[in-house]
């Protein structure tokens, strides 16, 4: 845990705040947005307090407009509690600093305009990370809430598919909704949030993999127990598809008259389908 709280983090700046950032000196908008860059640097330091404080092991930050991606292993691999809680650590750092400019502003060091000016771009960062689509916080809490209802490889996708209808609306929205016209900024920002979550969904086969993974590692024992009835002839590789992220599981094997003919515990189930010789086995084959 130690050495892990004394591992250095590299901060990466994402090619589309740069291209932010070249924009708002073009247009003169320097301090505005060296003011975008600084929430968003405290936003994310938000999460990476709160990731180390559980342990986690974080690679690296990447700073985009709206925030930025801790880079982890992390993520969908411990408790759904501890994975909102860093999730959330991040728009809760624009709660303080908004109760820390109205100080500033009742105590007369800050004009209004200029506390108006922090407060909305605050709000306006905060907001934008709760939107329910994926990386963004809202869609790492929407994940989170879903493992609780559905076996985590659905979770994984009802994720990224509903994220990804949601970036294109986002994509839409830029262009069409508002009266100042098109929202370049956001267009290319929902562009790359549908990206995101295009590359994910190809890769979500590797992502539950690393899931199955965790599990071989982690006191899965001590989760809440769900009983699963299955058949004896179902192969493993459908069968791990059924498991939930927050339950421990044990297995009612049947036969083809739905006679129990024995019960199977999850590990046992892991470490045969992990196992490359048993990969398309049966569940009877286990016995």
């Amino acid at each position: 845990m130690i050495d892990r709280m004394r591992q250095k983090i590299r901060l990466r700046i994402h090619p589309l705040l740069w291209l932010v950032a070249c924009s708002a000196v073009w247009t003169g908008y320097f301090i505005e947005f060296f003011t975008l860059f600084v929430l968003v640097l405290i936003h994310e330091m938000g999460h990476v307090a709160a990731a180390r404080s559980y342990g986690w092991r974080i690679r690296a930050v990447e700073l985009l407009p709206f925030g930025g991606v801790a880079q982890t292993e992390e993520w969908g691999t411990v408790p759904a509690k501890e994975e909102v809680v860093v999730a959330l650590a991040g728009p809760f750092q624009h709660v303080a600093m908004i109760l820390i400019s109205l100080l500033f502003y009742g105590t007369g060091w800050w004009t209004r305009e200029w506390t108006e000016y922090f407060i909305h771009g605050n709000v306006m960062i905060a907001c934008f990370n709760l939107l329910p689509i994926y990386p963004l916080d809202g869609g790492r809490v929407m994940q989170a809430g879903l493992s609780f209802l559905f076996p985590f490889r659905i979770c994984i996708d009802l994720t990224l598919w509903v994220s990804s209808f949601l970036s294109l609306v986002l994509a839409a929205a830029a262009l069409f909704w508002f009266k100042q016209g098109i929202l370049i900024h956001l267009f290319l920002i929902a562009l790359f949030l549908l990206y995101s979550n295009l590359r994910a969904l190809k890769q979500r086969h590797y992502q539950f993999l690393r899931f199955l993974l965790s599990r071989t590692r982690s006191r899965i024992s001590s989760k809440p127990v769900k009983k699963m009835t299955v058949h004896g002839k179902a192969e493993l590789k459908v069968v791990v598809q059924m498991l939930y992220k927050e339950r421990y599981h044990i297995l009612e094997v049947t036969d083809r008259t739905g006679k129990v003919i024995g019960f199977l515990p999850e590990e046992t189930l892991l470490s045969r389908f992990l196992h490359p010789r048993f990969y398309t086995c049966t569940v009877e084959e286990l016995f």
